[in-house]
């Protein structure tokens, strides 16, 4: 496995807080979730809460996990283009 380049590595960290806020979300949403449903008057609208709440949980957990596998994508392809460059820049034979 290669060693990562230091050139863009304000992207990594930001992937990397994109990563950590990810699960930031979910345990809040959760939690948030779980509590509404108890607090709820009656019992559809307890359901619809927990429910409701988890879904929206997931929604926002995927769109910020997916950000930042895109970043590492990102960042992985530009690597790799970039040692393809190097490596067709040789001398050609005589």
């Amino acid at each position: 496995m290669k060693e990562p380049t230091l050139k863009y590595q304000t992207l990594r960290v930001t992937a990397l807080s994109l990563m950590i806020l990810t699960w930031v979300v979910i345990v809040i949403g959760i939690i948030s979730s779980i509590l509404l449903g108890i607090r709820a008057a009656t019992m559809q609208a307890s359901i619809t809460l927990l429910l409701g709440g988890f879904v929206l949980t997931a929604i926002c957990a995927l769109m910020l996990l997916a950000t930042s596998k895109i970043i590492h994508l990102f960042l992985d392809m530009k690597e790799d283009l970039s040692e393809i460059a190097r490596l067709t820049k040789t001398k050609p034979k005589s």
